[in-house]
């Protein structure tokens, strides 16, 4: 009797680790909190140098600032892979946003195909394509042998 296969694991250096997702998402979100915090504090200044009030206008587009800075870091998150697991004919490919809070494992899809396109790896995994840039993954070429052989089992 056979055990179950092993599932291969490649992590990219986007991989949150053991970090919270909160703290995932607070890092991700500061490059794009400092231009829109920037943004309206160059529009306060310029409206305390013509004499209006801004306290108001100051914390509702701080608060804007905040909530639309959050929203672009999450959904930036959940396109951004993280790790990707190949057991037999099949990968799992996590985002960092799934990655974070591991308790939902994403689904693991067929493999139909993996090429190297420009130094890149294009994926064909269940209906979706996907990308992975050499510079994100450590073990890249490891992690194109594996996908290819995945591949290789499907085809």
């Amino acid at each position: 009797m056979q055990g179950l296969p092993e599932a291969r694991v490649f992590e990219s250096w986007h991989a949150p680790g053991d970090a919270a997702r909160v703290a995932v998402l607070l890092r991700a979100q500061s490059d794009a909190l400092a231009w829109a915090s920037f943004a309206v504090m160059t529009v306060t200044l310029a409206a305390v140098l013509q004499g209006s009030a801004v306290l108001v206008p100051f914390a509702v587009g701080m608060a804007a600032a905040f909530v639309g800075s959050a929203l672009v870091a999450s959904a930036r998150l959940r396109r951004m892979p993280a790790r990707v697991e190949v057991v037999d004919a099949t990968a799992c490919l996590w985002s960092v946003w799934d990655a974070s809070a591991p308790a939902h494992r994403p689904d693991a899809e067929a493999v139909w195909e993996a090429r190297l396109v420009r130094g890149e790896l294009v994926v064909s995994l269940g209906d979706a394509v996907e990308t992975l840039a050499r510079a994100d993954w450590p073990d890249f070429d490891g992690l194109v042998e594996a996908l290819r052989e995945a591949a290789v089992h499907n085809g």
